[in-house]
């Protein structure tokens, strides 16, 4: 049956390669619409395909070349770009910093939402310098209008959008309107209320069953199974599961945001309120019998750390789905609330041989609580402030650029029984900036970025508990990291370009890297960073020799990686295509590494050792009638380690998509995607098989009148009600969603 499929989705991706342009040109493509500058291209999603596609940002951006989703759940994703996550990718909205918790775990949503925004930009190559130090994956740049930029033409313009998903029965409302309130003054407003229920998979039959021998004794066996990863593993047919018990999900926002626009420029500012409530999906009550168990120096076998749990076998699925639906009390939920204030302005031209200055400054409160029926089991908090401050010199005939200035400071603390970060506060300082030279056929571009981060240690529960531990090697944490890359774009004739970027970038730890210990039941592990590692060890007279074998290093240092980039791209009536290829070599790459499992429980300690990354990725698109274009896509990136590989690494891809324009008011396509199987697992990680994905969609656009218009769509997704298991996710375990159709409506007015 999958070869028949496969064999399908070939004959149906059949075309020549021939590939994007430079001239300052947009083209729509049915992958990624690339957007053509001197910078190389940018994936960049539009309005209409965010108001029908998922509501958290890695979903949204999971059918892009190159990207990926972490999924987890219904209620949180995080994009997976070229094989980087967390701190390697930077999530920006209108250019100024998010504030969350995204980067500390899955599990936590990001705190922009997709449908609501203009567009996403996923910007790489020498801009992203202009953001942040050790950016290898790309950064997302999600764009709405709550504080307006223009004036409407008319007294009020928006959207009000509606849809409704057959499988988890998701209802999804919002509304965003501009008011013209005079010439020079304008008033935003919007909403958006989301509800959605258990999803339903294609089936959950696996039955995963672990004897783990460490729980009993410390024997020779033991140490092989810890160090060789050979468990017992045993898997079974089970009841046939259908629904994904606690991946419910809710969400509200809204925003008012006000602005002065004028010919010189714009100033505004906007007030976000955006509250969540969603299930931890895959969350395991038999995690919280877990704990660190310790061997000392005088232990006949081991002298480590490793985990005890309180059973020696445990059926985790079987746990997970046996949960009373009838009793919410049993399951964990994760509750959200951000309080945001955005101002933000430009000044066109106001000095000689400045062509514009920018600035943006937010002030965000955010906080969640990890709650089981009516106990909240752990709290988090996350008070951050950023200002940032562009200047665009006036371009001439050969040179243009940008110089950016960025501070911000953010406050986590966390409080209950997974409490895994001691009250801290980062201060981070940048300066960076680009610059472009045009000489004939080329572009020449170089940028630089100083970052100087500063963590300073508030509060130490080991010692206010009353543990009997060291103190903390140290408190602070104070490193400046230099970045620098090179790129140039070569626009061979009117129809090819091609362009080629060298970047060295460096990235300091972040705070949970350097400072977490503790449960985080949500992504089933036993964290511990570098310095809480040290003082634990250190406390219990430990000999890390044990360890040499993985390559683990003493003391976590900045992370330094090489980084090269090539890419061409071709456009002209009938093709539109793009290939790029990336390498990326990694000195000293900070990875989760997984000492020890039980089930589906992990003990990770982060480390780090040389890594390296290489992939590619393209697009081919032909039109051969004028009304039809097929075109085919797909994407691939390797991670390895010194020892080993890259934990959670994104699987291959290849598809095909045909679209049909039937008029100026009907549309279709029909994409099918397969998923290769990701065999090449991380240690104590277990491999992911593929899958094979046919989705549909309609649409038709149609007006009331000269300022009344409407646009429907009915999206029909995993058609063939696959198995749709990611590679990328710490829920590797969990299925997606199977079978469903979602139907919407926008009125833009």
């Amino acid at each position: 049956m999958k070869l028949k499929k496969i064999s399908w989705a070939v004959m149906l991706s059949f075309g020549v390669i021939a590939p994007v342009s430079a001239v300052e040109k947009t083209e729509v493509l049915e992958i990624i619409q690339v957007t053509e500058t001197n910078q190389g291209p940018m994936k960049t999603v539009q309005q209409t395909e965010l108001k029908n596609g998922p509501a958290s940002l890695g979903n949204a951006l999971a059918k892009q070349m190159g990207i990926q989703a972490n999924h987890f759940g219904s209620g949180a994703s995080t994009p997976v770009i070229r094989g980087q996550e967390s701190y390697r990718n930077k999530i920006v909205q209108n250019g100024s910093d998010v504030v969350d918790m995204a980067n500390m775990s899955p599990d936590h949503a990001i705190m922009v939402d997709p449908t609501l925004a203009k567009e996403i930009n996923v910007i790489q190559g020498v801009d992203t310098l202009l953001y942040g130090s050790g950016i290898t994956g790309a950064v997302v740049n999600v764009k709405d209008d709550k504080i307006p930029i223009q004036v409407p033409l008319r007294a009020v313009e928006g959207s009000l959008d509606a849809r409704y998903n057959t499988n988890n029965q998701e209802q999804l409302y919002n509304l965003a309107t501009n008011v013209k309130l005079s010439e020079h003054v304008v008033l935003h407003l919007e909403g958006l209320h989301r509800h959605a229920k258990n999803y339903k998979s294609a089936g959950y039959t696996e039955q995963y069953t672990v004897e783990n021998p460490c729980n009993n004794s410390n024997t020779p066996e033991c140490i092989e199974a810890i160090f060789e990863d050979d468990y017992q593993e045993t898997f079974e047919e089970s009841k046939d599961y259908r629904y994904i018990n606690n991946s419910e999900a809710k969400s509200k926002q809204g925003a008012v945001g006000l602005s002065w626009v004028g010919e010189k420029g714009y100033l505004g500012i906007a007030y976000t309120d955006r509250r969540d409530r969603y299930g931890l999906t895959g969350h395991e009550h038999k995690a919280h019998f877990c704990h660190v168990h310790t061997h000392d120096e005088n232990d006949e076998y081991l002298e480590g750390i490793n985990l005890h749990c309180e059973h020696t076998s445990v059926n985790i699925d079987e746990d997970f789905h046996n949960h009373d639906p009838s009793q919410p009390e049993q399951y964990a939920k994760l509750k959200l609330h951000l309080k945001r204030v955005d101002l933000r302005g430009a000044l066109n031209r106001p000095f000689d041989r400045v062509e514009q200055i920018r600035f943006m400054a937010n002030d965000s409160r955010y906080q969640h609580r990890e709650i089981e029926g009516q106990y909240t089991m752990s709290s988090f908090r996350h008070n951050g402030k950023s200002l940032r401050i562009e200047v665009d010199h006036q371009p001439t005939d050969h040179w243009s650029g940008t110089l950016a200035l960025q501070y911000s400071k953010d406050m986590i603390d966390s409080s209950g029984y997974e409490g895994i970060l001691d009250k801290n506060t980062t201060h981070l300082y940048g300066l960076s900036g680009v610059e472009r030279y045009q000489w004939n056929d080329f572009t020449f571009s170089l940028s630089g970025r100083l970052e100087q981060q500063k963590i300073h240690l508030l509060d130490d529960k080991q010692l206010h508990r009353g543990k009997r531990m060291n103190a903390l090697r140290s408190m602070k944490y104070d490193s400046t990291a230099y970045s620098l890359a090179t790129g140039i774009d070569w626009q061979m004739t009117p129809e090819w370009k091609s362009w080629i970027t060298l970047s060295h970038q460096e990235r300091n730890p972040s705070v949970q890297e350097l400072y977490a210990r503790g449960t985080h039941v949500a992504t089933n592990s036993y964290e511990f960073g570098d310095e809480q590692y040290d003082r634990t060890i250190n406390n219990l007279l430990i000999d890390t020799q044990v360890y040499e074998q993985f390559g683990i290093n003493e003391r976590l240092k900045k992370e330094k990686s090489t980084n090269l980039d090539l890419g061409v791209s071709f456009n002209n009536d009938k093709w539109q295509s793009y290939v790029g290829t990336y390498y990326k070599h990694f000195s000293n790459y900070i990875y989760a590494h997984t000492m020890d499992r039980f089930a589906h429980f992990r003990l990770i300690r982060y480390a780090q050792q040389p890594a390296r990354f290489y992939g590619v990725e393209g697009n081919i698109s032909y039109r051969f009638a004028p009304k039809y274009r097929l075109s085919l896509f797909g994407d691939y990136v390797r991670g390895k380690l010194d020892n080993g590989n890259v934990p959670r690494m994104p699987a291959a891809r290849l598809g095909s998509r045909l679209n049909a324009d039937f008029n100026d008011n009907l549309s279709a396509s029909l994409e099918y995607t397969h998923t290769f199987s990701q065999h090449k697992s991380a240690h104590n990680e277990l491999p992911v098989g593929g899958n094979n994905m046919l989705n549909a969609e309609l649409v038709y656009l149609g007006s009331l009148n000269s300022h009344l218009n409407y646009r429907l769509t009915v999206n029909f997704n995993n058609i063939l009600n696959e198995k749709v298991y990611a590679s990328t996710s710490y829920l590797s375990h969990i299925p997606l969603m199977g079978r469903n159709v979602s139907m919407g409506a926008s009125v833009l007015f």
